[in-house]
Protein backbone atom coordinates (compact mmCIF):
# COMPACT_ATOMS: atom_id res chain seq x y z
CA UNK A 1 0.00 0.00 0.00
CA UNK A 2 2.53 2.60 -0.75
CA UNK A 3 2.42 6.40 -0.25
CA UNK A 4 4.63 9.30 -1.73
CA UNK A 5 4.65 12.28 0.24
CA UNK A 6 6.77 15.57 0.32
CA UNK A 7 4.98 16.80 3.51
CA UNK A 8 5.29 21.46 3.41
CA UNK A 9 8.10 22.44 5.48
CA UNK A 10 8.16 26.23 6.70
CA UNK A 11 8.97 28.25 3.59
CA UNK A 12 5.65 26.54 1.95
CA UNK A 13 4.15 27.36 5.10
CA UNK A 14 4.83 30.80 5.12
CA UNK A 15 4.04 31.42 1.66
CA UNK A 16 0.65 29.85 2.30
CA UNK A 17 0.03 32.14 5.55
CA UNK A 18 0.69 34.84 3.37
CA UNK A 19 -1.50 34.17 0.43
CA UNK A 20 -4.24 33.39 3.18
CA UNK A 21 -4.03 36.58 4.92
CA UNK A 22 -4.22 38.49 1.42
CA UNK A 23 -7.65 40.60 -0.15
CA UNK A 24 -7.68 38.06 -3.57
CA UNK A 25 -8.76 40.85 -5.49
CA UNK A 26 -7.37 40.62 -9.26
CA UNK A 27 -3.49 40.59 -9.99
CA UNK A 28 -2.73 40.38 -5.94
CA UNK A 29 -2.22 36.45 -6.13
CA UNK A 30 0.03 37.06 -8.96
CA UNK A 31 1.81 39.59 -7.47
CA UNK A 32 2.80 37.32 -4.62
CA UNK A 33 3.68 34.13 -6.47
CA UNK A 34 6.05 35.98 -8.32
CA UNK A 35 7.17 37.76 -4.39
CA UNK A 36 7.66 33.93 -3.53
CA UNK A 37 9.77 33.36 -6.62
CA UNK A 38 7.21 30.47 -7.38
CA UNK A 39 8.47 29.66 -11.07
CA UNK A 40 5.51 29.14 -14.12
CA UNK A 41 4.94 25.63 -15.08
CA UNK A 42 2.51 24.13 -17.55
CA UNK A 43 4.04 20.15 -17.41
CA UNK A 44 1.85 18.88 -15.14
CA UNK A 45 -1.44 20.87 -15.58
CA UNK A 46 -0.49 23.49 -12.84
CA UNK A 47 0.63 27.00 -12.65
CA UNK A 48 3.65 26.89 -10.80
CA UNK A 49 6.84 24.87 -9.02
CA UNK A 50 6.89 26.35 -5.47
CA UNK A 51 10.99 25.45 -5.55
CA UNK A 52 10.27 23.14 -2.73
CA UNK A 53 9.31 19.80 -4.64
CA UNK A 54 5.43 20.81 -5.03
CA UNK A 55 3.02 22.11 -8.03
CA UNK A 56 0.42 24.67 -8.00
CA UNK A 57 -2.94 24.24 -9.43
CA UNK A 58 -5.42 25.24 -10.53
CA UNK A 59 -3.09 25.69 -13.80
CA UNK A 60 -4.77 29.39 -14.26
CA UNK A 61 -3.66 30.29 -10.77
CA UNK A 62 -1.43 33.49 -10.08
CA UNK A 63 -1.53 34.39 -13.88
CA UNK A 64 -2.87 37.27 -16.12
CA UNK A 65 -6.35 36.75 -15.46
CA UNK A 66 -7.18 40.74 -16.51
CA UNK A 67 -10.41 41.21 -14.44
CA UNK A 68 -11.05 38.27 -12.22
CA UNK A 69 -9.52 37.16 -8.82
CA UNK A 70 -8.72 34.08 -8.37
CA UNK A 71 -10.37 31.62 -6.09
CA UNK A 72 -8.58 28.99 -5.14
CA UNK A 73 -4.92 27.46 -4.76
CA UNK A 74 -4.56 23.83 -4.01
CA UNK A 75 -0.75 22.37 -3.20
CA UNK A 76 -0.86 18.51 -3.15
CA UNK A 77 1.67 17.02 -0.54
CA UNK A 78 1.22 13.38 -0.43
CA UNK A 79 -0.69 10.37 -2.63
CA UNK A 80 -1.65 7.00 -1.64
CA UNK A 81 -2.86 3.71 -3.24
CA UNK A 82 -4.10 0.11 -2.28
CA UNK A 83 -2.82 -2.57 -4.56
CA UNK A 84 -5.77 -4.82 -5.60
CA UNK A 85 -5.18 -8.56 -6.66
CA UNK A 86 -4.62 -7.10 -10.28
CA UNK A 87 -1.51 -5.42 -9.16
CA UNK A 88 -0.24 -8.35 -6.91
CA UNK A 89 -0.82 -10.28 -10.51
CA UNK A 90 0.99 -7.87 -12.63
CA UNK A 91 3.81 -8.18 -9.80
CA UNK A 92 3.94 -11.52 -10.24
CA UNK A 93 4.33 -10.98 -13.83
CA UNK A 94 7.01 -8.46 -13.77
CA UNK A 95 4.82 -5.98 -15.48
CA UNK A 96 4.61 -2.67 -14.18
CA UNK A 97 1.32 -1.45 -12.88
CA UNK A 98 -0.45 1.36 -10.43
CA UNK A 99 1.98 1.03 -7.57
CA UNK A 100 5.15 1.45 -10.30
CA UNK A 101 3.19 4.77 -11.52
CA UNK A 102 2.69 6.15 -8.02
CA UNK A 103 6.30 5.22 -7.69
CA UNK A 104 7.15 7.62 -10.89
CA UNK A 105 5.10 10.66 -9.38
CA UNK A 106 7.46 13.73 -9.04
CA UNK A 107 10.37 11.33 -9.27
CA UNK A 108 12.36 14.26 -10.51
CA UNK A 109 11.78 15.98 -7.08
CA UNK A 110 14.00 14.82 -4.78
CA UNK A 111 12.07 16.01 -1.63
CA UNK A 112 9.35 13.38 -2.62
CA UNK A 113 9.65 10.11 -0.85
CA UNK A 114 8.45 7.08 -2.16
CA UNK A 115 6.95 4.36 0.31
CA UNK A 116 6.45 0.75 -1.35
CA UNK A 117 5.17 -0.69 2.14
CA UNK A 118 3.61 2.23 3.89
CA UNK A 119 -0.75 1.50 4.78
CA UNK A 120 -3.61 3.97 5.48
CA UNK A 121 -2.18 4.74 8.87
CA UNK A 122 0.89 6.27 7.46
CA UNK A 123 -0.79 8.04 4.78
CA UNK A 124 -3.40 9.76 7.52
CA UNK A 125 0.07 10.20 9.62
CA UNK A 126 1.66 12.05 7.11
CA UNK A 127 -1.72 14.59 6.91
CA UNK A 128 -1.26 14.90 10.48
CA UNK A 129 2.11 16.25 10.24
CA UNK A 130 1.05 18.81 7.33
CA UNK A 131 -1.88 19.87 10.44
CA UNK A 132 0.46 20.01 13.10
CA UNK A 133 3.56 21.77 11.13
CA UNK A 134 0.41 24.43 10.16
CA UNK A 135 -0.62 24.66 13.26
CA UNK A 136 2.69 26.23 14.63
CA UNK A 137 2.48 28.53 12.15
CA UNK A 138 -1.72 29.50 12.76
CA UNK A 139 -2.41 27.99 15.90
CA UNK A 140 -5.09 25.87 16.57
CA UNK A 141 -7.37 25.18 13.58
CA UNK A 142 -11.16 26.52 14.04
CA UNK A 143 -12.44 23.22 12.47
CA UNK A 144 -10.88 19.32 12.22
CA UNK A 145 -13.98 16.82 10.90
CA UNK A 146 -13.68 13.54 9.68
CA UNK A 147 -15.61 11.80 6.06
CA UNK A 148 -16.87 8.71 6.70
CA UNK A 149 -16.24 6.60 3.48
CA UNK A 150 -17.25 2.74 4.95
CA UNK A 151 -13.95 1.42 6.05
CA UNK A 152 -11.82 4.31 6.39
CA UNK A 153 -12.21 7.85 6.77
CA UNK A 154 -10.46 11.49 5.00
CA UNK A 155 -9.90 14.02 7.27
CA UNK A 156 -9.86 17.94 7.38
CA UNK A 157 -8.53 20.64 9.22
CA UNK A 158 -9.17 24.24 8.97
CA UNK A 159 -7.96 27.87 9.82
CA UNK A 160 -10.01 30.68 9.23
CA UNK A 161 -8.02 34.44 8.20
CA UNK A 162 -10.01 36.95 7.93
CA UNK A 163 -12.09 36.80 4.44
CA UNK A 164 -10.09 33.31 3.63
CA UNK A 165 -9.39 30.08 4.84
CA UNK A 166 -5.96 27.62 4.58
CA UNK A 167 -7.27 23.86 4.55
CA UNK A 168 -5.14 20.46 4.89
CA UNK A 169 -7.64 17.26 4.00
CA UNK A 170 -7.62 14.15 2.07
CA UNK A 171 -9.69 13.91 -1.26
CA UNK A 172 -9.77 11.89 -4.23
CA UNK A 173 -6.85 13.21 -7.16
CA UNK A 174 -8.53 13.53 -10.36
CA UNK A 175 -4.91 13.72 -11.85
CA UNK A 176 -4.87 9.94 -11.76
CA UNK A 177 -8.53 9.55 -12.89
CA UNK A 178 -9.56 8.77 -9.47
CA UNK A 179 -6.99 6.31 -9.21
CA UNK A 180 -4.68 7.16 -6.22
CA UNK A 181 -6.16 9.46 -3.37
CA UNK A 182 -4.29 12.55 -1.95
CA UNK A 183 -3.70 14.88 0.71
CA UNK A 184 -2.74 18.71 -0.11
CA UNK A 185 -3.36 22.15 1.04
CA UNK A 186 -6.39 24.43 -0.24
CA UNK A 187 -6.36 28.29 0.41
CA UNK A 188 -8.83 30.48 -1.48
CA UNK A 189 -11.45 33.22 -0.43
CA UNK A 190 -13.89 31.74 2.80
CA UNK A 191 -16.49 34.41 3.72
CA UNK A 192 -15.84 35.28 7.59
CA UNK A 193 -19.31 35.33 8.60
CA UNK A 194 -19.85 31.85 6.41
CA UNK A 195 -20.03 28.52 8.46
CA UNK A 196 -17.02 25.99 7.91
CA UNK A 197 -17.86 23.48 5.28
CA UNK A 198 -18.70 19.97 6.55
CA UNK A 199 -16.77 17.08 5.76
CA UNK A 200 -18.52 15.96 2.93
CA UNK A 201 -18.02 19.70 1.44
CA UNK A 202 -14.55 19.72 2.34
CA UNK A 203 -13.70 16.37 0.20
CA UNK A 204 -15.73 17.96 -2.72
CA UNK A 205 -14.10 21.34 -2.64
CA UNK A 206 -10.35 19.89 -2.23
CA UNK A 207 -10.67 17.82 -5.39
CA UNK A 208 -8.42 18.67 -8.27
Amino acid sequence: MPVNTCVPGPELIGHIAELARLEWKPGVTGAAVRRFGWVPDGSRTSSHHTGTGHYVYPEWFGGDSGDAADTECLIPFCYYYEPDDFDVELQADGLTGNVDWLAEYYDEEPSWVFHREADRSFFDGQWRTAVDAFGERLGEPETVVSHDLGGHAWHYAAWRCGGNAVVVGQTVDNGSYSTFEQALIWVGPHPADEPMPTAEQFSLRLEC
